[in-house]
């Protein structure tokens, strides 16, 4: 659950990024998702859905479905701590704005060995999490594992008044280093990192989860 995220284009994407943070009926309809980053459902019961995938529930063949795109899942292997299933979408225009995605993907830590073991080739990666390319095998039971966590990369930076006027105030604000902020807020599952220097990450959890993400911001050694 911890996870590892000038020219005339970047101006276009400027401006087609903003109509996201407009309301509803000042923002032009894409034909595609009406999910917008700040519509968070809860069940009440410790349950979400954000960009109408159901946290827990939703696989990842639904989500592909749903967001008109297919995935590139890899599955990562840290020095310490267990393998990591997830899937990437690459550049998504959802509610006018460009974003990627990535997914972590639930399935037990016995089927992920295996998977590791059928790998057809790994890469080592920064800060010593090694890329494990998967089997073609082991796809048809990746793609019907269920989502358990959603990171939105936004291709534009969102200001802190932006974002607090569409997300509300956060519970609790972390800072994680200079000029990076998390902005917490446990009722919905949201962590927000605010960066002062770079681009806004979002990351969504089921609510019952909420603590496995937060737990290792304040602190405590035990979830480090």
């Amino acid at each position: 659950m911890r996870r590892t995220w000038l020219s005339v284009v970047v101006a276009a994407l400027l401006l087609t990024g903003l109509t996201l943070w407009l309301p509803p009926s000042e923002r032009p309809a894409d034909g595609r998702s009406s999910a917008r980053p700040w519509e968070v459902q809860v069940d009440g019961h410790g349950g979400s859905r954000a960009f109408d995938l159901e946290l827990g529930v939703t696989t990842l063949t639904e989500a592909e479905r749903r967001l008109g795109s297919e995935a590139e899942a890899t599955l990562f292997q840290p020095v310490t701590g267990t393998l990591v299933l997830e899937a990437f979408f690459d550049n998504l225009s959802l509610g006018g704005l460009q974003a990627d995605f990535v997914m972590v993907l639930d399935l037990p830590i016995d089927e992920l060995e295996a998977i590791h073991g059928r790998g057809l080739r790994i890469a080592r990666g920064r800060e010593g999490v090694n890329r494990v390319q998967l089997d073609p095998v082991d796809l048809p039971a990746v793609r019907a594992a269920p989502i358990t966590t959603i990171t939105y990369l936004p291709s534009i930076n969102l200001d802190p008044a932006t974002l607090e006027k569409r997300f509300g105030p956060p519970a609790q604000r972390i800072a994680e280093g200079p000029g990076i902020n998390h902005w917490l807020y446990p009722a919905t599952g949201l962590d927000i990192i605010v960066n002062d220097d770079g681009k806004e990450v979002l990351q969504y959890v089921a609510p019952r989860d909420f603590e496995q993400l937060a737990a290792p911001l304040r602190g405590d050694p035990a979830e480090r």
